[in-house]
C-alpha cells in the first residue's frame, strides 16, 4: 500500500508539472524536486498543486457503462427457467448491471407471442414478453436488435418486441418500423453525461429461403435492423456525436466460434472510433475476442455470450466490460469476467477470475492493449507503447 500512495504521489507531481502548475520535471519514480531546501520548497508547492489537480479530477462528472454480449431466453434458457424461474438468468449479475449508470447488451431474441417462423431459418429464437421486464429489472437501460434473430418469427414478432421493450422503459438501437427510426441513435443522460447508442448488424441482407427471400434489413417504409454500410455507419457516428458527449457504436459481425477478429471488423472498428465513437462493441461469434485501446476510444470485438445455453467452454466464456467517461474522455475500462452456468452467468472469483483474465489479456496483447489484473477484475491499459492506465487520459479534461 505504501508503494502505491508514493506511486500515486510522484504520479501525481508529474502531471501537476505537465499541466504547467509546477515547473519541476519528473524523470523517473525514484526522482526528487530539486534538492535541500528550495527543492522541498518546491516539492510542497507542487505538491499542493497535485493535490487540488486531484480534488478537480474527482470533482468532474463521471457516467459508469456496463456492456455484455449476447442475451436470449428461448430454447435452453426456457427449460431453465422453467425450473429455477424467470429471475434466474439475470440474477448473479445484476448487482453489477444495477451498480452501472447504464447498461447496455445485445438482446438476440424477438420478445413476444405473435409472429411465424421464417422458412428455412433453421434456428428461432422467441423469448416471452415478460422478459422485458426481467432485463428491466436486472438495471438493462439500452439493447441493440442488429442481430440475426430478433426478426426470426417475421414483422408481427418484431412490432409486438418494440412495443414491449417500451412498455419497460428499455431504449432501443439498431432497429426500428422503418429505416430512418433504425438509424437514429437512443440517447441516454446520466450524471450531466449523455452517450448515443447505435446498432448495425453484417448479416441484415442474408436470407434463408429462395421461395420467401425475406431479409431483415429496414426498408423507406419497412421494419427492421440497420445493416453494415461502411458509409451510413460513419457518417450515423458523426451526427451523434453532435447530439452527445459519447457515442457507443455495436456490431454484430465476425466469424462464429472464431477467438480473433478479422481484418474487416478491425479496420471498421478503427474507422468507427475515428468517426467519434468512444466505444464499439462487438457479438455474434459467440467466443471472446481481444480488447483494444485505439486513439483513446475502447474496442471490445466481440463480448461472447451472455445468457445463452450453449455448452462447449469456450462458448460459456463470458465478460461485462465496464467503462467509464467523463464528458470528453474515456478515463477507465474494466472487464469483469464470468462464466456462464446453466444458462445464467456468474462473475468468477479468486483464481478463476485471475485465469479468465490473463487469457483474455494474451488475446489483447495481440491488438497492442494490456490487461492487468486488479483483484478480481482486468483494468485495461493503453496500447503498449504508451503503456499507461486509461484513466491518465481523463486528466487532459484539465489541461490548458
Amino acid at each position: 500500500m505504501r508503494g502505491s500512495m508514493r506511486a500515486l504521489g510522484v504520479f501525481l507531481l508529474c502531471v501537476a508539472t505537465a499541466a504547467g502548475i509546477g515547473a519541476t520535471a519528473c524523470t523517473g519514480m525514484g526522482s526528487t524536486a530539486g534538492s535541500g531546501a528550495a527543492g522541498r520548497l518546491a516539492e510542497s508547492d507542487v505538491s499542493e498543486q497535485a493535490v487540488h489537480l486531484l480534488a478537480a479530477v474527482a470533482r468532474l462528472p463521471r457516467l459508469t457503462l456496463a456492456v455484455a454480449g449476447d442475451v436470449m431466453f428461448d430454447r435452453g434458457v426456457r427449460r431453465v427457467c422453467g425450473e429455477r424461474g424467470s429471475d434466474w438468468p439475470l440474477s448473479a449479475v445484476r448487482p453489477v448491471l444495477t451498480a452501472a449508470d447504464v447498461a447496455f447488451l445485445n438482446l438476440e431474441t424477438s420478445i413476444a407471442r405473435g409472429g411465424a417462423r421464417l422458412p428455412g431459418k433453421g434456428i428461432w429464437f422467441r423469448s416471452d414478453p415478460e422478459f422485458a421486464q426481467r432485463l428491466a429489472d436486472a438495471g438493462v437501460d439500452v439493447v441493440t436488435l442488429a442481430n440475426n434473430h430478433v426478426l426470426d418469427y417475421d414483422d408481427p414478432a418484431f412490432a409486438e418486441t418494440l412495443s414491449n421493450l417500451a412498455a419497460a422503459g428499455m431504449a432501443v438501437c439498431g432497429a426500428g418500423k422503418d429505416l430512418a427510426q433504425a438509424r437514429r441513435p437512443a440517447v441516454i443522460w446520466a450524471n450531466g453525461i449523455s452517450v448515443a447508442f447505435l446498432g448495425y448488424s453484417e448479416f441484415a441482407h442474408i436470407y434463408w429461403s429462395i421461395a420467401r427471400p425475406k431479409r431483415f434489413v429496414a426498408g423507406a417504409a419497412s421494419p427492421g435492423i440497420t445493416p453494415w454500410d461502411r458509409e451510413v455507419i460513419l457518417e450515423d457516428i458523426r451526427l451523434a456525436k453532435r447530439l452527445a458527449d459519447h457515442v457507443v457504436v455495436s456490431f454484430h459481425w465476425g466469424d462464429e466460434y472464431v477467438s480473433m477478429p478479422a481484418d474487416r471488423q478491425v479496420q471498421l472498428a478503427h474507422a468507427a472510433i475515428d468517426a467519434g465513437a468512444s466505444v464499439v462493441h462487438g457479438h455474434h461469434p459467440h467466443v471472446l475476442q481481444p480488447v483494444e485501446v485505439y486513439h483513446g476510444g475502447v474496442i471490445v470485438y466481440s463480448m461472447g455470450n451472455f445468457v445463452f445455453d450453449q455448452k462447449k467452454p469456450r462458448t460459456v466464456e463470458s465478460m461485462i466490460a465496464l467503462v467509464t467517461f467523463s464528458p470528453k474522455a474515456v478515463v477507465r475500462a474494466e472487464i469483469i469476467p464470468a462464466r456462464i452456468e446453466e444458462c445464467r452467468p456468474r462473475p468468477l472469483t479468486a483464481w478463476a477470475a485471475r485465469a479468465a483474465i490473463d487469457k483474455i489479456s494474451l488475446a489483447s496483447a495481440r491488438m497492442g492493449t494490456r490487461i492487468v489484473a486488479i483483484g478480481e477484475r482486468g483494468l485495461v491499459m493503453g496500447p503498449l507503447i504508451k503503456g499507461g492506465p486509461i484513466e491518465t487520459e481523463g486528466f487532459r479534461d484539465l489541461f490548458p
